[in-house]
């Protein structure tokens, strides 16, 4: 019994180092990939552009497309690109979020929020060229085949426009009460959380070679953890202190979400069986599973 939890807890840190590595190669490669200011010219757009992107970021989103990749056989490192590129249009809405005619927040990740850093001219034109970079990532990553590379593409797009990100974040600002009911709840947060996640799965399998079948099982793991996630957010806005989760306190103090639909301890229940439907998907000894199960574990706030 003693041997059995000694290699369990080896096998439980050389996960976390394996992780830690995929992250660190994410953060170097985000700086190599970033453009510099020319000399002698005006850096306030690179300065915001770096700062948006380079804030202590637990990198989900790329480590996740690395692991995808990996689940169907592939390399990690031949989506790492591709994993950055994930990043870069995540770091570009959470700019776009925090702005005064959106959530009007001062903090994210602990840090001055880039509107209250920059300015708020710096910060639009920040998360667009960032928008831009992403995709100029993809058509330059060389691990990516010419076909990868647009499907790639139209995954990522589709994430970000009229059914993605963007319209999430006008209907969270704009739904009426009446509206935010469950069912307009799990379609807004699919929009506004999921369907990144979703993208940067379906693209890392894609990278790795995946079958039909194994893209299905990806974009069902990439829902149940994006929803997974949204719900944790909906704890921490209402149960944790700006040192705790780095942004703003309730921010979402005026707005319906699951907390108020569900009550506290319905919602925990949904986070694990959501983490379930996650690992019934991939598997549940697969380092997907366990990249994700750590993560949201490790964030249910206990009280």
């Amino acid at each position: 019994m003693a041997t059995s939890s000694v290699r369990h807890e080896e096998a439980s840190r050389s996960r976390s180092a394996e992780q830690e590595h995929l992250r660190r190669q994410v953060n170097v490669r985000l700086q190599e990939l970033l453009p510099t200011a020319p000399a002698g010219g005006n850096d306030v757009l690179f300065s915001a552009a770096a700062r948006a992107l380079n804030g202590h970021g637990k990198r989900v989103r790329p480590v996740m497309a690395m692991l995808a990749c990996e689940h169907v056989g592939g390399r990690a490192f031949d989506a790492l690109d591709l994993g950055c590129a994930v990043e870069m249009v995540h770091a570009a809405s959470l700019v776009l979020d925090d702005l005064p005619c959106m959530d009007d927040a001062t903090l994210r990740r602990g840090a001055p929020t880039i509107h209250t850093s920059h300015g708020e001219d710096a910060a639009i034109l920040a998360a667009i060229a960032l928008l831009n970079q992403a995709y100029a990532t993809i058509l330059d990553a060389e691990a990516m085949r010419p076909a990868t590379k647009l499907a790639a593409m139209r995954s990522l797009t589709a994430a970000v426009g009229f059914n993605g990100l963007s319209q999430g974040q006008i209907r969270d600002l704009r739904d009426a009460p009446d509206r935010r009911d469950e069912a307009g709840l799990m379609q807004l947060n699919h929009q506004k959380t999921s369907a990144l996640f979703v993208s940067a799965l379906e693209s890392g399998g894609a990278v790795g070679g995946a079958s039909p079948e194994q893209n299905k099982s990806l974009v069902v793991f990439g829902q149940a953890i994006g929803f997974a996630f949204q719900l944790r957010d909906d704890l921490m806005d209402a149960f944790a202190s700006s040192k705790d989760s780095g942004k703003d306190e309730r921010q979402d103090a005026d707005k319906v979400t699951f907390l108020d639909l569900w009550g506290e301890e319905r919602l925990r229940a949904a986070i694990e069986e959501s983490l379930e439907r996650a690992r019934d998907a991939v598997g549940a000894d697969r380092p997907l599973s366990r990249y994700a199960d750590g993560l949201l574990r490790n964030a249910h706030l206990e009280r």
